[in-house]
């Protein structure tokens, strides 16, 4: 039997956060009865009955139902590492350069077309 040291979400759901696989070692176990550790709410379950976690790129945390002994894992999403979110900024700024450049190309051409337009009225009115 090896031991779940779990912290309490509900009623039905515990957050597994240790797993002692040899509780009453003489030295290096709890020093304490199997009654008494289950008193303090800590769970003993069969080694053979722990789920295998997904290998889906995900960091697993086992939960475990404190009434039934019933066990699974939650998935979060692994954090990004420095050279990801750097890699995120960069293709970020480079879109934002190159939205900017787009833009005032687009100022560049409305601006010549009214030059254009003002030198026609100017024209067409004689002043030039």
């Amino acid at each position: 039997m090896i031991l779940l040291v779990n912290y309490k979400v509900t009623e039905t759901k515990a957050l597994v956060q240790g797993i002692h696989y040899d509780p009453f070692h003489p030295t290096d176990g709890f020093g304490k009865a199997q009654e008494e550790l289950e008193t303090e709410g800590h769970i003993f379950v069969e080694r053979s009955d722990l789920p295998i976690p997904e290998n889906n790129g995900m960091i697993p945390h086992l939960y475990v139902n404190p009434q039934t002994k019933e066990m699974w894992h939650e998935y979060e999403e692994m954090p990004k590492s420095e050279i990801e979110i750097l890699r995120d900024e960069n293709r970020d700024l480079k879109i934002a350069l190159a939205e900017s450049v787009e833009a005032q190309q687009q100022d560049k051409i409305e601006n010549q077309i009214a030059i254009a337009e003002l030198v026609e009225t100017l024209t067409n009115k004689g002043v030039l």
